[in-house]
């Protein structure tokens, strides 16, 4: 019996340790694909905040994903590799551990057990030309003590489990051997074969029809307690079944909420909370697709500030922001529920008229012209603002379409400001922009 016990803790810990490894090598694994996509959830915005010299936003950012459990800190350096912010726990380039706090705070931090490892990605603008302009990059470090503590409580199932196992079966082999013997243990055997999950709860107990008390009738008082036992533990497992039903459909419902929540994210614009360029150009493509198929005209208006340079050099880039917040709640109480709203980039904004031919944009834009120079922006007052507009012709590209609200926005410029431009056809190109 203690040969046969023996080869089974080998087999036991053999199994355990390879459950272990997987588990381990999994969880490890989920650790790297969480970190490698933060990419595409936060380099449009960091982007798009270092480029505008952006540190509120930017720090927003960062402390939003170090709230990930997968991140332990970030950090984002200039073309030159100078650390421009950072925050959490990561080493400096001597090897050194600090951590910083959301208060910029940098303190010395112990190394982890863990083994630590980052991912960097590069922060590259695209102007509206196609031109690249590598602006630095941002990395985001992280440690395998993350995954050892997303499966810390299954190893602990796991290693509990095995010495249950191992406990259980030992004292079954010592039982059945030790009480090998004729009729009695064939009236085990009996007893046990007629009972099972379905006629647990109305089997008898267990009687053993020899003379005297020896280890037999322990053994059968055993078996009783056990029966007992296991029908409540079916009781509680079935209880315990419907609690993790629950619980998995409130997981799932948090999961789906949360992937809402980031797809939301993915298509906003951090500042205005408008869609992003992003949004546009995927709203602007099914757009043009459904107009070409004979659904109606598309029409597009592009607008901005007049002289909104002017604002930034004189109030400074907070008032900037303050004002194309502003300046985008206006266009959003204005617009038609079928329209989409978007910031088209810096202070450009661009609006999609499904089922919208020319003269009726050009009468949306002049609405929106009127509204906008009869409303106070902040610190700054009224402001005008100008339009292009332009309506997609047969057999015309997206790019061609913006291209010519682009043409007619800044032929507004050239006309003096505050008043709306339509492109009358697929001819126009993009003069030289003014502010």
């Amino acid at each position: 019996m203690r040969v046969i016990f023996g080869c089974y803790v080998i087999v036991a810990v053999g199994l355990t340790a390879v459950q272990m490894l997987v588990a381990y090598r999994a969880a490890s694994q989920r650790l790297q694909d969480d970190v490698a996509a933060l990419q595409r959830t936060f380099s449009p915005g960091i982007e798009d905040a270092m480029w505008r010299y952006n540190a509120e936003v930017l720090r927003g950012i960062l402390a939003g994903m170090h709230e990930i459990p997968a991140v332990v800190g970030v950090e984002v350096r200039d073309e030159a590799g100078q650390r421009v912010q950072a925050i959490g726990t990561f080493a400096d380039d001597a090897g050194k551990i600090w951590h910083v706090g959301r208060n910029d705070e940098v303190q010395p931090a112990s190394r982890s057990f863990g083994t630590p490892f980052n991912r960097t990605f590069p922060v590259v603008h695209t102007d509206e030309n196609g031109r690249l302009y590598p602006i630095g990059s941002w990395t985001v470090h992280s440690d395998d003590s993350i995954a050892i503590e997303q499966v810390k409580n299954t190893l602990y199932v796991i290693l509990v489990n095995s010495a249950i196992k191992s406990v259980m079966l030992w004292f079954i082999f010592y039982l059945v051997i030790r009480t090998m013997v004729g009729r009695p243990l064939g009236q085990i055997r009996d007893y046990l074969a007629r009972i099972d999950a379905d006629t647990l709860a109305a089997a008898p107990p267990l009687t053993i029809e020899a003379g005297g008390r020896n280890e037999l009738h322990a053994l059968a008082g055993a078996l009783n307690t056990m029966r007992d036992r296991l029908r409540r533990s079916f009781e509680e497992n079935a209880a315990l079944m419907r609690d993790l039903r629950e619980m998995n459909a409130t997981l799932q419902d948090r999961i789906a909420e949360r992937t809402r929540d980031l797809e939301a994210l993915a298509h906003t614009d951090l500042l205005t909370g408008l869609f992003n360029r992003r949004k546009l150009d995927d709203a602007l493509a099914e757009a043009a697709e459904r107009a070409q198929a004979g659904e109606g005209p598309l029409s597009l208006i592009i607008g901005d500030v007049d002289n909104f340079k002017s604002v930034n050099d004189r109030h400074g880039h907070k008032v900037g922001d303050q004002v194309l917040v502003a300046f985008a709640g206006l266009l959003r109480d204005a617009v038609r529920p079928s329209d989409i709203l978007g910031r088209w980039g810096g202070e450009e904004f661009m609006l999609l008229c499904p089922g919208t031919d020319l003269a009726a944009a050009t009468a949306v834009a002049e609405r929106l012209r009127l509204r906008a120079e009869a409303t106070a922006l902040p610190e700054v007052g009224p402001r005008t603002c100008s339009f292009g507009v332009a309506t997609l012709a047969p057999g015309e590209s997206t790019d061609g379409l913006v291209a010519r609200a682009d043409a007619a926005l800044y032929r507004c410029k050239r006309n003096g400001r505050n008043r709306v431009e339509a492109s009358s056809g697929p001819h126009a190109v993009a003069p030289e922009r003014a502010a």
